[in-house]
């Protein structure tokens, strides 16, 4: 037989009340069992602790009994002295006879933790009490035996059936008033609806009108509420689409600060991978930015600032905060401007260095120039020194712009690269070559490269590549030991290495001796007419040819530049 709309009414509303109070009672029963026998628990370990102390500070073990006796506070209580081996040596319960009986205690699982980490717990059942027994057990500093400490739970047992039979009243009374609501209500609907159908029944044209009156009605209804949620659903997935496609990372909070909406380049410019939704800002933003935010936002109506992110690879994030119009949230727009403020860094920096790099060998042309003009050219001895002076300093200017143009041409993408095999040995021999002949003295060399050994690479980029490794070698490395330039395969690479015997590079420094105008120990690197540039050019070189560079200190002093290059 089918259920009226009535009941079928009456009949969810008593099943889902039914089962709320099922869990609710659920909840409760379990919640107040386990935060009693936790607070009993604690003050049976405290006691424990207690009773271990007392014993510690007994010379006669014999007393032990008598002492355990005398510390009982409640009837219920049980205190039970045992020895390692798992003989009870005093048990407030057992009379002399019963304890000269009683079996060996070492099964016991309280008994077990405590002699193996200091302390234990158990709940058992017990027969003679009739309900369960909670077990505290823990080992005196003196570590020859074992204080337990035991009390019936039938309070709590007790507590938990009288909570039983609250809820199970509570339960009734609140079902009847349900199930007198649920009529009330249930009455309500069904009669409005009977009236509509009685009303449709006592005659036709009143029955078609109103019927078709309530149907139009409904439809019209129902036809409204798919239009609106086609409407926002469309909106949502075009607002979505917006915020997704902006190369800025938008963040949406409410007043406190809790994310409401974040779009897919926040996570990138953040480098969180997490669902941001519903998490505070500090998961995005340090404390202390965000107390400077707040700080701000009550003076002024738009905040925008940088701010660095911790952990080893630092970035510099800018952000702009505005409170949101609708609401008392406010939006955020995240830009990760670690290259542009870097890029900054290097510019002030390269305009500073080459401003001192050029300035230096200037003022010594001009300083010169003025005093063969007020007559040092009159004197053969000094205008040879003075013009020997000119012509120095004048070749390390031309070479430092030279330099710089090598650099701004790789830069810009200017420099071409003829990627093609080439025969190692043969570029090597002619720098080595070239190097002679340049610095005019006699430098030696000790190549160890095979013959047959190729490499990727450009011609003109190698050899400048390996000039630039091999004069630096000659400057600092001296004339009294050999450069030697060697080369190994490694895996699909062919390494190749420039060694000299100088003074070498301190730790320190190391990290930084590709850098431009960077110089270990500028007033060597001067003396020698280092513009600081060429490292930096070999690396950028070394770099395009798809290779790698580095260095690394010789054994028993010294210096190996190195650079890889894809084997031709």
């Amino acid at each position: 037989m089918l259920l009226s709309f009535r009941a079928k009414l009456f009949a969810i509303s008593l099943v889902l009340l039914a089962l709320f109070m099922a869990v609710v009672g659920l909840y409760l029963h379990h919640t107040l069992q386990d935060w009693t026998e936790t607070r009993i628990q604690d003050d049976l370990h405290s006691r424990a602790i207690l009773v271990a102390d007392v014993l510690d500070h007994i010379d006669e073990p014999r007393r032990a009994p008598q002492l355990i006796d005398s510390l009982q506070t409640e009837p219920e209580q049980r205190i039970t002295l045992v020895d390692s081996r798992g003989i009870v040596l005093a048990d407030t319960a057992l009379s002399e006879g019963e304890l000269a009986q009683a079996t060996d205690r070492l099964d016991r699982p309280e008994i077990q933790s405590a002699l193996e980490e200091g302390s234990g717990f158990a709940r058992r059942h017990s027969e003679s009490v009739g309900t369960d027994l909670l077990y505290v057990a823990v080992m005196p500093d003196r570590g020859d035996m074992v204080v337990r400490v035991s009390l019936p739970l039938r309070e709590v047992d007790e507590a938990l059936s009288r909570l039983r039979l609250l809820l199970l009243a509570g339960g009734l009374l609140g079902l009847g008033i349900a199930i007198a609501m649920s009529s009330m209500a249930s009455n309500m609907m069904s009669r409005t609806l009977q009236n509509v159908i009685d009303r449709a029944r006592s005659g036709e044209r009143a029955t078609s009108g109103e019927l078709e009156e309530v149907s139009h009605s409904l439809r019209d209804v129902t036809h409204r509420l798919e239009q609106t949620m086609d409407t926002l659903s469309n909106e949502r997935d075009r607002f979505r689409a917006v915020i997704d496609g902006m190369s800025e990372g938008v963040v949406a909070t409410d007043d406190e600060f809790v994310v409401t909406l974040t779009n897919r380049a926040a996570a990138q410019v953040l480098r969180s991978d997490e669902f941001l939704d519903g998490e505070p800002l500090s998961r995005l933003m340090p404390a202390e930015v965000i107390d400077e935010l707040v700080a701000e936002l009550k003076h002024r109506g738009e905040v925008r600032f940088d701010f660095e992110t911790g952990g080893t690879a630092s970035r510099c994030i800018d952000v702009r905060v505005t409170p949101r119009p609708d609401t008392d949230g406010y939006i955020l727009v995240f830009h990760d401007v670690t290259t542009l403020r870097r890029l900054e860094t290097m510019r002030r920096d390269f305009v500073a260095n080459v401003s001192h790099e050029l300035r230096t060998p200037v003022s010594v042309i001009q300083a010169n120039a003025e005093t063969l003009l007020d007559g040092a050219l009159d004197s053969p001895e000094h205008a040879q020194s003075f013009t020997d002076s000119i012509h120095r300093h004048s070749e390390r200017l031309s070479r430092l712009i030279s330099e710089l143009l090598d650099i701004s041409r790789i830069e810009a993408g200017e420099w071409e690269f003829h990627i093609e095999p080439l025969d190692l040995r043969s570029s090597v021999d002619t720098v080595v070559e070239h190097v002679k002949e340049s610095t005019g003295e006699e430098v030696q060399f000790d190549v160890d490269v095979a013959e047959e050994l190729r490499v990727r690479g450009d011609s003109g980029a190698l050899e400048q590549v390996l000039i630039n490794l091999c004069e630096n070698a000659a400057k600092y490395g001296g004339a009294d030991h050999p450069i030697t330039i060697r080369s190994r395969t490694r895996d699909d690479r062919v390494v190749v290495e420039v060694c000299d015997r100088g003074p070498g590079i301190a730790e320190e420094h190391r990290h930084r001796i590709f850098e431009r105008f960077y110089r270990v120990d500028p007033g060597r690197s001067t003396e020698a007419g280092s513009t600081g540039l060429g490292l930096s050019i070999v690396k950028h070189l070394v770099t395009s040819m798809d290779g790698d560079v580095g260095y690394r200190p010789r054994d028993g002093g010294g210096s190996i530049f190195w650079f890889s290059l894809p084997v031709g």
